[in-house]
């Protein structure tokens, strides 16, 4: 399944960047309107939590997507979790960009940046444990159990950082954001975690 996050990034430029409306008079630099316009950047704290955030869910969107693809025709349970997962990730993550991007964390193509950037992928950690288990690929029954195994396994882990974000959180619309995250991470790691117990049971 083809990601649509580099479209996504693409569209905010342009929006980022639209001319004010015909007939309009930008406001001068420095009055209160201009002044209002702009958001407050994020702390480096703030970014950090946003960015560890942001991988949590990249990760459970990229092993969603990778189980759509994978079982579309196998267990129907496992297809619905993949789907489900897929919709919550993808939705949240757009408006998440956006308030990134209104509080100075620059783009995936900036790679420049000192204090880190809006995530597109999983964190490399995440991908050198996947690929771990996409090792045993041949044999899809040990496969998709290892899989929901890791699955459950950070799913749970990225519940327990963006609930601890948001705790931290100093902004708070990114506390907002976290808290919304950390919910639906808690609630997908509950589904996968039942669902890993019960392969894991069949598998004997």
């Amino acid at each position: 399944m083809k990601s649509l996050r580099p479209l996504l990034f693409a569209a905010l430029a342009l929006t980022a960047t639209a001319q004010t409306t015909p007939g309009t008079k930008p406001a001068a630099p420095g009055s209160p309107a201009a002044a209002t316009a702009k958001a407050k950047p994020f702390s480096p704290g703030d970014t950090h939590i946003y960015i560890t955030v942001t991988e949590a869910m990249e990760f459970q969107l990229k092993v969603s997507e990778k189980l759509n693809w994978k079982m579309k025709d196998g267990d129907p349970e496992i297809v619905a979790i993949a789907g489900k997962i897929t919709k919550e990730m993808t939705d949240l993550y757009t408006p998440g960009v956006s308030l990134a991007q209104e509080r100075g964390v620059p783009g995936g193509a900036d790679k420049k940046s000192k204090t880190g950037i809006i995530p597109n992928d999983m964190s490399q950690n995440n991908k050198a444990a996947l690929a771990k288990v996409d090792a045993m690929n041949k044999d899809e029954k040990k496969w998709v159990v290892a899989l929901f195994e890791l699955f459950a396994k950070e799913s749970k882990k990225g519940a327990a950082e963006a609930e601890k974000g948001a705790k931290a959180a100093q902004d708070a619309d990114l506390k907002a954001y976290a808290e919304k995250a950390a919910a639906l991470l808690k609630s997908e790691s509950e589904a996968v975690e039942a669902k890993f117990k019960q392969l894991k049971t069949a598998k004997k």
